[in-house]
């Protein structure tokens, strides 16, 4: 049996990229007040490996370093308020063996990424669908190569 798996990566240091993008939304007169960006991994994983998976992940340099990173386990199955997900259009095919950061991970059937925005607005709450929806089109997500997804 598979089971659907959600991982997010942060960076627990200074994020100059999401610093850099609540700026330029900011210049265009959003009213995002605050902005967060992760990395998420969906991954369909047999229910007996499911267990170990996160575990494994954290030895894969290339997407967690424990001196700047926190991985979390997701446990929604898409964005929730105030977040919007983006992901290629047109992502790349895998082959036959899904591989993940270079790897085969055991039990691993197939895996999307996605990059999270979280943002808030003017009195600290979750941004409203009106406000996720104005920043994806504006600055976040391209829709020439890029899918956008919000709650």
């Amino acid at each position: 049996m598979t089971v659907c798996q959600y991982v997010e990566v942060v960076l627990s240091i200074p994020d100059n990229e999401a610093r850099t993008a609540l700026a330029v939304l900011q210049r265009l007169g959003l009213g995002v007040t605050e902005l967060e960006r992760a990395d998420v991994y969906r991954f369909d994983v047999d229910a007996s490996e499911a267990g170990t998976l996160t575990e494994r992940l954290r030895s894969i340099e290339t997407i967690f370093n424990p001196s700047k990173h926190v991985m979390r386990e997701r446990t929604a199955a898409g964005p929730g308020p105030g977040e919007l997900w983006v992901e290629e259009a047109f992502p790349a095919s895998a082959g036959t063996v899904p591989r993940f950061a270079g790897r085969v991970l055991r039990g691993v059937s197939g895996f999307g990424r996605f990059t999270s925005w979280r943002m808030r607005g003017r009195g600290g709450e979750a941004a409203d669908e009106r406000l996720v929806a104005e920043a994806a089109r504006t600055l976040l997500c391209n829709a020439a190569f890029q899918k956008g997804t919000a709650a």
